[in-house]
């Protein structure tokens, strides 16, 4: 009796970058998670948020592509009292997998639009 075989990163590139991602994915999104000191980011800053360009320069690390604007999804106070979890996510395309590379955002462009 033959054994089913697990895909290969070029059958499954989308389960094969949720594998190796600490941060993982949600769906076909890009999860980063930042614990600082302080209150969670003003939504209306004037200055490019450090997290999410962050949040795009990982998903391109780590293989993904991606698009549209990175989102605060929470914020948790840590037990110390003191420090919050932040949570940023980004809608992404395994680049391996991408038909249109030239829609990927990045780092540079969100920050020439003041992310």
């Amino acid at each position: 009796m033959a054994t089913a075989k697990k895909p290969t990163a070029k059958q499954d590139p989308v389960g094969a970058v949720a594998d190796r991602s600490p941060d993982g994915a949600d769906g076909i999104r890009h999860v980063k998670e930042f614990v600082v000191l302080g209150a969670a980011p003003a939504e209306d800053a004037s200055e490019p948020d450090p997290n999410k360009i962050a949040t795009l320069q990982e998903a391109i690390q780590r293989g993904l592509h991606p698009r549209g604007d990175v989102r605060l999804d929470g914020c948790e106070e840590q037990p110390d009292g003191v420090s919050r979890l932040l949570r940023y996510s980004v809608e992404v395309v395994p680049a391996e997998a991408d038909e249109a590379p030239e829609r990927t955002r990045t780092p540079r462009q969100a920050l020439a639009s003041g992310d």
